[in-house]
């Protein structure tokens, strides 16, 4: 049966990489495809882009919308999407050329809800996979536990699953929201694997998650995790459930360590001293065990002493320059 797959791209300024990301989805094998570009204010050439290749490739749509952040941008393409089942692919990234050829071999194997392969990312220096073991349970516990990693581009998802249980981007998340999304599917549903690594991740020096962060682009990430976490206690009920909470609490303690310990290596300490007094740093203790030693142990104690004479002594150890700005 060859169903229908919408394949969605959002694109923001894409001029320079969307051409040869369509052409990896345009070369696929496997054939029976839309493809939904959501144009999402570009200010360069990528509507003009997306005109030209559509007067060659009948298979491309393309939705144009004011400047709302890449999370609105896929759920445009959600809604105007009519295919069977749904997947992603970023402006700059690339398929391998029988990903969705092996996603629908595998969904008709197993009739699953979700499948999802590994990827890699591609960067000057070459490709290098992120590691996965391909479980097909507990696939919450696994992608938290960073055993069974993924990009929201290796997902070939059911269109009607999502649609029942409302799954969408949360387009109030700065940061995160691909996590975000991944995760709740997996509250829902477990998946099946395809054994392979056929996403390529354009690993840019230039992208925003490789720029100097803000501070509230950290308490943004945060808040990702915060919202996780509340998913996950309301809509998870597998049986490992608990394990599943102990690693979201394990992730928020240790993100909050990490911008604190930024926070005291930048020489902010009065920002510091104030999230301290306000109650920001608050765990139990068995949540230690599950982060890593260098912040569950020397870095907790020296930021919980407030001790302005071993603060100082830390940034004059620690001479690393510090990226917040």
């Amino acid at each position: 049966m060859l169903y229908k797959i919408s394949v969605i791209i959002p694109a923001y300024n894409a001029e320079k990489f969307l051409a040869e990301t369509l052409t990896s989805v345009f070369n696929q094998t496997y054939s029976n495809i839309e493809v939904i570009v959501v144009n999402d204010g570009s200010t360069d050439q990528t509507e003009s882009l997306l005109f030209n290749i559509q007067k060659r490739e009948p298979r491309l749509k393309f939705v144009s919308q004011q400047n709302q952040g890449i999370s609105s941008a896929r759920n445009a393409g959600i809604a105007n999407a009519q295919g069977e089942y749904i997947t992603f692919i970023d402006s700059d990234d690339k398929w391998d050329v029988t990903f969705l050829a092996k996603m629908v071999e595998r969904q008709q194997q197993t009739n699953a809800n979700i499948i999802y392969a590994g990827n890699s990312d591609w960067s000057s220096q070459g490709i290098k996979p992120r590691f996965s073991d391909f479980r097909e349970n507990a696939n919450l516990v696994g992608y938290l536990s960073q055993k069974a990693l993924l990009h929201v581009g290796c997902l070939f998802i059911r269109k009607q699953f999502l649609d029942y249980h409302q799954v969408s981007f949360n387009t109030e998340l700065k940061t995160g929201e691909d996590i975000v999304f991944i995760c709740t599917l997996f509250c829902f549903s477990d998946a099946y694997s395809v054994p392979e690594y056929l996403y390529y991740y354009n690993h840019r020096d230039d992208s925003v998650m490789h720029r100097p962060w803000t501070k509230n682009d950290y308490l943004n990430d945060l808040a990702a995790w915060q919202r996780l976490e509340n998913i996950i206690n309301d809509s998870y009920q597998q049986p490992d459930r608990l394990e599943a909470i102990s690693l979201i609490e394990s992730k928020i303690v240790y993100y909050k360590l990490r911008l604190l310990w930024i926070l005291l290596l930048a020489g902010k300490t009065k920002e510091l001293n104030q999230l301290l007094d306000d109650g920001f740093l608050v765990y139990k203790t068995e949540t230690l065990s599950l982060i890593p030693t260098k912040y569950a142990g020397i870095r907790r104690k020296i930021i919980e002493s407030q001790s302005k004479l071993l603060w100082s002594l830390t940034r004059l150890i620690h001479r690393k320059k510090v990226n917040l700005v």
